[in-house]
């Protein structure tokens, strides 16, 4: 054993006083959790906030902006689609305010793309157009935000799924939850997003 190797000789005459499992033990995971704020954009910058939605059955496609609240109906084919149109569409209605856009979305797949050289699938080629040219025009910066932080736009997204047409909400049309995912954004209470290690 001088070598640190141990050999079955070196265990001759000894007995195992303990009786070894017959299935590997499954481990529970263990849940954390961590606040998720979402924050007001320095000057002068503003902030446009997006969620895609996409449901599978009814290959209906569902977008939401934070600018001010829009719930629009998307002609896409997949979640990604989805996402990247929401993106289009809110980065639109901001150029108007003739303001440096920074888009929050919490799709980190398509953050990525975009900050990225690649086009992603053939079927989002042409969304990644018409971004890649808002950027050439404009300046935009494009960050990755946890759902948990981005409720309001995840909520007007569900609501753009069952729409038919593109929909302008101001603050006394709004709906009821809308204003309350608002207020505590303003009043800048964090939510709490809890996720399993493995699989994370």
């Amino acid at each position: 054993m001088a070598n640190g190797n141990i050999k079955p000789t070196h265990w001759r005459g000894m007995h195992l006083r303990m009786k070894p499992p017959t299935q590997a033990e499954t481990r529970r995971p263990r849940p954390l959790a961590m606040a998720v704020k979402w924050h007001p954009p320095d000057q002068p910058w503003i902030k446009v906030n997006t969620d895609g939605a996409y449901a599978d059955a009814t290959k209906k496609g569902g977008g939401g902006y934070i600018l001010a609240a829009f719930s629009a109906p998307l002609e896409a084919q997949s979640a990604l689609e989805a996402e990247l149109l929401a993106i289009i569409h809110g980065t639109n209605l901001a150029k108007e305010f003739g303001r440096p856009i920074w888009v929050e979305a919490d799709a980190e797949q398509v953050v990525k793309l975009i900050n990225s050289t690649s086009w992603g699938p053939a079927h989002t080629r042409r969304a990644m157009t018409r971004i890649g040219i808002l950027m050439r025009q404009h300046t935009i910066r494009t960050t990755f935000i946890h759902r948990e932080g981005n409720k309001a736009a995840d909520y007007l997204a569900k609501l753009g799924l069952d729409r038919t047409i593109f929909c302008r909400m101001s603050a006394e049309t709004a709906p009821r939850m809308l204003k309350a995912i608002a207020r505590m954004d303003e009043m800048g209470i964090p939510n709490i997003r809890v996720h399993d290690e493995d699989r994370e």
